[in-house]
């Protein structure tokens, strides 16, 4: 089993503090997995059950990497830029829907052992059906595969993460409020039911481009305690943490970057990636981890 936190615009930055919000960070969990702070010096491992690798985000193609290329790469091995002839992004037009609908991920998994663990609130569904939200390439391929949108009320349920990782946002539908290692502990106990679990977690990026480097530095913190939390207790299940392109590793640009991206495995199944060096890679690693 394999739950999948890709972390949207997240790259290996450098150790200038004035620039690079993971320096001012407090990130104890990722420290004491990696022995130091998690950016461009910190040093490629190798050990049972821990892999921590950069990643190549470019995809042979030169101008900065864009969120429709990488994800579709990180979702079916192919690469997205090759397809579009250079970066593309946010949103997955025809040319990448296509190649999504041959397959991806999702689809390799028999419906009921494939989970996207978003949840997604009433505003985005009502956006939707009167057709003014465009859909990612998570969202798109989990969709083409069959699989439900978690809904306000799963979440409610017992089913679903809300991004802010603390429940605030749905507790005012009456949901509970966690602290972000419990949130993690959350996604964990839901993914021990499937065989591929996916967490799109998105603000990355988003704060990335319009947040202020005191946001990003905030994010991180909550970010790192939910990591420690869902990296409780994995047994059977393989954890996989990587992104698609550079951007919250640098608070001088509002832009992407060209960054390499962290990928961390943890749990029993982590060597399956210990040979990546790009985003080429990921893919075809799950499929043999998990025997697709």
């Amino acid at each position: 089993m394999l739950v999948f936190l890709f972390l949207d615009g997240v790259g290996l930055g450098s150790t200038d503090a004035r620039v690079n919000p993971f320096i001012e960070a407090k990130t104890p969990f990722l420290e004491f997995l990696l022995g130091t702070k998690m950016t461009l010096e910190a040093a490629e491992l190798s050990k049972p059950k821990l892999i921590f690798r950069h990643l190549d985000a470019r995809l042979n193609y030169s101008g900065l990497p864009q969120s429709a290329t990488g994800q579709t790469t990180l979702l079916t091995g192919k690469n997205g830029a090759e397809i579009m002839k250079g970066h593309y992004g946010p949103w997955p037009g025809p040319s990448l829907k296509a190649e999504l609908d041959k397959g991806s991920l999702f689809t390799d998994i028999a419906k009921g052992k494939a989970l996207l663990a978003n949840t997604y609130p009433p505003g985005y569904f009502r956006a939707l059906e009167a057709k003014k939200q465009k859909v990612n390439v998570p969202v798109y391929a989990a969709q083409q595969a069959g699989l439900p949108l978690l809904t306000l009320e799963d979440y409610l349920a017992g089913r679903g993460i809300s991004l802010d990782l603390t429940g605030e946002y749905v507790s005012k539908f009456g949901g509970s409020l966690f602290s972000p290692f419990a949130m993690g502990q959350r996604l964990n106990a839901m993914a021990q039911d499937a065989k591929f679990s996916f967490l799109d977690y998105w603000p990355s990026d988003s704060i990335g481009h319009r947040g202020s480097f005191a946001e990003a530095v905030a994010l991180i913190e909550k970010l790192d305690a939910f990591i420690a939390g869902l990296s409780q207790n994995l047994d059977e299940l393989t954890l996989l943490i990587t992104s698609d392109h550079g951007n919250l590793e640098d608070k001088s640009v509002k832009t992407h970057t060209l960054a390499p991206v962290p990928l961390i495995a943890l749990g029993k199944g982590a060597g399956a990636f210990e040979t990546g060096s790009s985003l080429l890679d990921v893919a075809p690693a799950i499929r043999d981890l998990l025997k697709l």
